[in-house]
C-alpha cells in the first residue's frame, strides 16, 4: 500500500481474525488484535469456540492458503504431532451412501484438533514484531471520520482506539451489520438455509488393528438417513469420535449406550468394533448448528472506505463439511492481495474476491444439504439439476480414480466447480453409464453387522472400564447397576439417553 500504512484493527482472535492479522501485516507498521474472550493458553479449548470441541477438518486448499501467509506452517504442525494423510489409502470417505475409491490420488490433510490449530497460528502470528494480541477487549462499536465515509477507529469500553483499517472478524454472529446500520449505511442482504444440525463428540483410544491404515473416517448423511460420524486421529494419539444428526429426531444421546447405539446406526462394522474395544477418555460433548449463513457485502453500493470482514462474518456454513478454517484462509490471501493494489477501492476489490471463494464452498454445502429431503428449502430447477449430476459423479467415484481426483479438487476448494463439466470428465462420468452398483448394499450388510454387534455387547452388562485418571466415572465403577457416569466402551451396561 502507498497510504494509510500505519494502524490496522482486527476484531476477533479467532482462526479467521489471526489469518487477517497475517494478511495485513505486511501493509501496516502496526497490527492490533482485539478479543474480548481472556484466551487461554494455545492449544487449550476457548469457552468462546464451543465448536472447537469436536471434529474440525483444514481442507488442503486451506492448509495451502495458510502456508502463504504463514510458511512453513504445515511441518510444523506435523513436527508437533499432528498427524499428516498422504492418499485415500488413508481416508474413508463415504458420501451420500457412495463410498470413494481408495486408489484415488489426493492432496495431504493434516489431521488434528481445533485448539492444536488455532495455538500454533497463534504463536506464530505474536512471533511477528509489529502485531500485538489484546484479549480481554470488548469493541462497542466502529468510529468513522467526521465526514461518516472512512473509518478512524474503533469504539472500546474506555476508549477510542484510533486506526487506517478495521477488520471485523467476530463470527456468525458478528456485530458488523449492526455497527453499519448505526453509522448510517444499510446492512447486507442474506441468504439463509436451516439445517438443525446436533453434534455430540468424544474422545477415544483405539487399539492398533482395528482400523488398518485409517487416519480418517467420515461417514456423510444421505437421504432416508440423515445422520453422520467422523473419527478422526488427532496430534496426542487420541481418536475425536463426532456423531451428527439432523433434526430433533436425529439428535445423537449424551448417554453411554445411547451414543454408541446412534454410532452403529451409522458406522462400519470395524468402525464399531474398534470403538467397543477401545476406551473413552472424557465425556460427551455436544453442539448445535441452526442455520447456515450468508452476508453478501458485495452487494452494497456503499460501504465505508477502511473496513473489510472476513470468516464467519461473512459465511458460516454447515461445519459437517469442515469448510469454515478454509475459506477464512482463502479469504485471508485474497485481502493481503487487495491490499498489494492500495486503499482505493479496497472493499470492492476484495468483497469480489472473496464473493468467488464462498461461491464455491456455499455451492458446495448447500447443494449437499439440499439432497437430503429431510432438509427444507426451496430447490430450483439448477438445484436438482446440479445435486443429479453430483450423484452420477459420486457412483463413478466409487471406482474411477481419475473421476475421484477431480471432484476431491473441488471439495478440497483447490479448483472451482467448473473443473465438473470440462468435456474429459463429463465423457469419463457419463461412459461409465449405469454400472452396477454393489457398494450401497455392501454398507448396508456392514451396518447391520453393526446394529447386531451393538447388541450382543449390550446383552454383555459387565461393567465398562474407566482409564481416564480422576476422572468421576472411576469412582462409579463399583457403584451398583445404573448409579454414576462410565466412561468405558469396552463393554455396555446402560439404556440410551
Amino acid at each position: 500500500m502507498t497510504d494509510n500504512t500505519n494502524h490496522a484493527v482486527v476484531v476477533g482472535a479467532s482462526v479467521a481474525g489471526l489469518l487477517a492479522a497475517a494478511a495485513v501485516s505486511d501493509h501496516f507498521d502496526r497490527v492490533t488484535i482485539l478479543e474480548r474472550e481472556v484466551l487461554p493458553p494455545p492449544g487449550k479449548a476457548r469457552k468462546a469456540v464451543p465448536q472447537g470441541r469436536h471434529v474440525h477438518a483444514l481442507l488442503p486448499g486451506g492448509l495451502a492458503a495458510i502456508e502463504q501467509l504463514l510458511p512453513g506452517f504445515q511441518a510444523e504442525l506435523v513436527a508437533g504431532g499432528a498427524v499428516r494423510c498422504d492418499s485415500m489409502k488413508e481416508i474413508r470417505f463415504v458420501a451420500s451412501g457412495h463410498e470413494i475409491t481408495r486408489n484415488a490420488a489426493s492432496a495431504t490433510n493434516v489431521l488434528a484438533s481445533r485448539p492444536y490449530i488455532e495455538g500454533h497460528i497463534r504463536r506464530r502470528l505474536l512471533a511477528l514484531p509489529n502485531v500485538t494480541l489484546v484479549d480481554g477487549s470488548s469493541v462497542q462499536g466502529l468510529v468513522p471520520d467526521s465526514a461518516r465515509v472512512r473509518m478512524a477507529g474503533v469504539q472500546l469500553s474506555d476508549q477510542v482506539l484510533t486506526c487506517d483499517l478495521v477488520v471485523v472478524a467476530t463470527g456468525r454472529a458478528g456485530q458488523l451489520p449492526a455497527w453499519l446500520e448505526a453509522l448510517g449505511y444499510a446492512p447486507p442482504p442474506e441468504e439463509k438455509l436451516t439445517v438443525d444440525i446436533r453434534y455430540a463428540s468424544r474422545h477415544f483410544h483405539i487399539p492398533d488393528g482395528y482400523l488398518g491404515r485409517d487416519k480418517l473416517i467420515l461417514i456423510g448423511a444421505e437421504p432416508g438417513r440423515p445422520r453422520g460420524m467422523g473419527l478422526f486421529a488427532q496430534e496426542d494419539g487420541t481418536w475425536l469420535l463426532t456423531l451428527v444428526g439432523y433434526g430433533p429426531e436425529h439428535k445423537p444421546p449424551t448417554g453411554d449406550a445411547g451414543y454408541l447405539e446412534f454410532l452403529a446406526s451409522v458406522a462400519p462394522a470395524d468402525v464399531l468394533a474398534g470403538v467397543l474395544a477401545g476406551e473413552a477418555l472424557d465425556e460427551v460433548v455436544t453442539h448445535a448448528f441452526p442455520a447456515s449463513r450468508r452476508r453478501r457485502y458485495e452487494r452494497l453500493g456503499r460501504f465505508p472506505r477502511g473496513l473489510v470482514a472476513l470468516g464467519d462474518a461473512i459465511s458460516s456454513f454447515n461445519p459437517v463439511y469442515g469448510q469454515g478454517m478454509s475459506v477464512a484462509a482463502l479469504q485471508a490471501v485474497a485481502l493481503r492481495q487487495a491490499l498489494s493494489s492500495g486503499a482505493d477501492r479496497l472493499f470492492q476489490r476484495y468483497f469480489k474476491a472473496s464473493r468467488r471463494i464462498v461461491d464455491i464452498a456455499w455451492e458446495l454445502a448447500i447443494g449437499s444439504d439440499l439432497s437430503l429431503p429431510e432438509v427444507e428449502g426451496e430447490r430450483p430447477i439448477l438445484t436438482r439439476l446440479t445435486n443429479a449430476w453430483t450423484e452420477q459423479i459420486l457412483k463413478v467415484a466409487e471406482h474411477d480414480p481419475y473421476v475421484a481426483e477431480v471432484f476431491g479438487s473441488v471439495t478440497d476448494l483447490l479448483a472451482p466447480p467448473a473443473v465438473l463439466m470440462r468435456p474429459r470428465f463429463v465423457w469419463r462420468v457419463a461412459a461409465a453409464g449405469a454400472r452396477p452398483a454393489t457398494a450401497r448394499s455392501t454398507r448396508s450388510e456392514s451396518r447391520l453387522e453393526s446394529r447386531r454387534a451393538f447388541r450382543r455387547a449390550t446383552a454383555n452388562r459387565t461393567r465398562p472400564r474407566c482409564t481416564t485418571p480422576n476422572h468421576p466415572a472411576a469412582k462409579a465403577m463399583n457403584t451398583p447397576r445404573g448409579g454414576g457416569p462410565s466412561c468405558g466402551a469396552k463393554d455396555l451396561q446402560r439404556g440410551s439417553s
